[in-house]
């Protein structure tokens, strides 16, 4: 899919199992660096990708909870990526994890985790 294409992927999910668990996980090639793209999101307000600085930013409910201070700008790379939620966790850290290439990204310049049990539309 191209960035200059009006093409998308979109899907109509069935009933959530849970509404405090979510993962996603995928492949991803970097077209467009310094523009703002997303991989996935549920609505304007809930989303994951990549902002204009080229830093992967998760948004809930309006709120950035992470933004990596990492930049992915290898636009001949694959990237594998993958976002876990489980806002059941106690540890406020552990609510989101992110992981690039199989190494758990720590390194946020934003980390703004939601409260325990926060119901997201993410599901």
């Amino acid at each position: 899919l191209r960035s200059s294409a009006s093409a998308y992927l979109s899907d109509t999910f069935g009933a959530p199992t849970s509404s405090t668990i979510f993962t996603w996980s995928g492949w991803v090639k970097r077209g467009a660096l310094g523009t703002t793209s997303y991989l996935f999101g549920a609505s304007t307000t809930t989303n994951f990708g990549f902002n204009s600085g080229d830093q992967l930013v998760l948004t809930l409910a309006g709120t950035t909870a992470v933004t990596t201070t990492a930049v992915y700008r290898d636009p001949s790379a694959w990237y594998h990526i993958v976002v876990a939620l489980d806002t059941t966790q106690a540890t406020s850290s552990d609510r989101v994890k992110m992981y690039v290439n199989g190494s758990q990204v720590t390194a946020f310049s934003t980390a703004t985790y939601p409260s325990q049990n926060f119901d997201s539309n993410l599901k």
